[in-house]
């Protein structure tokens, strides 16, 4: 599963990357001109509060890809869980925690932009694996795979032409979750979150 989603993740970014160079063509009834947007790349790092199990949890980010114009940027992004929830629901009431990761695709949408204040709707989908350390058992096993999608809404400010800072919360949306007691119920959850953002300039 883990290489699925790493070859997933290449094959996103490389198409979102080809779709972004398609050259335009000229109506003016000269020969077709080659004319290629002014991409950017961005990275991103950040992190926040979500649920799991009902217990909260520190979700970690990371995106990239290319800033396609100064509305939208497009990319991959891959996420983990830094604190294990304990599934006081397992089986035989056996010690059992929950983390997981998940990896995918990623657009950005800018809504209102003002001096160095702006605001955004980032959408992300993908998939991932649950991971589940039972008792005794020192390393934890991917038992599931699931799809995800969220959307948020961020504010977000313009420290340097290279540093952007992302503040906001929205919804994470899980499918295909079946192991044991589990359910997409179990993970589907608002969250807060903050990222740092790289970009060219």
């Amino acid at each position: 599963m883990n290489s699925a989603i790493k070859i997933f993740a290449a094959i996103v970014f490389f198409s979102v990357y080809a779709f972004a160079s398609i050259p335009e063509i000229s109506g003016d009834g000269q020969a077709p001109v080659t004319e290629y947007p002014n991409l950017k790349a961005f990275v991103g790092f950040g992190g926040g509060n979500a649920l799991l199990l009902e217990d909260g949890t520190l979700i970690l980010t990371i995106r990239g890809g290319v800033s396609v114009n100064k509305n939208l940027r497009a990319g991959v992004w891959g996420s983990t869980v830094a604190s294990d929830a304990r599934n006081y629901d397992a089986p035989n009431h056996k010690a059992q925690y929950i983390d997981y990761n998940a990896a995918g695709a990623m657009a950005e949408l800018q809504l209102f932009n003002r001096n160095a204040f702006s605001i955004s709707i980032p959408l992300l989908v993908g998939c991932g694996y649950v991971n589940v350390q039972e008792e005794g058992v020192e390393d934890s096993q991917a038992k599931d795979g699931f799809f995800i999608a969220e959307a948020a809404l961020h504010f977000n400010y313009q420290i340097t032409k290279a540093l952007q800072v992302a503040i906001g919360g929205g919804y994470r949306l899980f499918l295909g979750i079946d192991y044991e007691n589990l359910e997409n119920a179990d993970f589907n959850t608002p969250f807060a979150e903050v990222v740092f953002y790289w970009s060219e300039h």
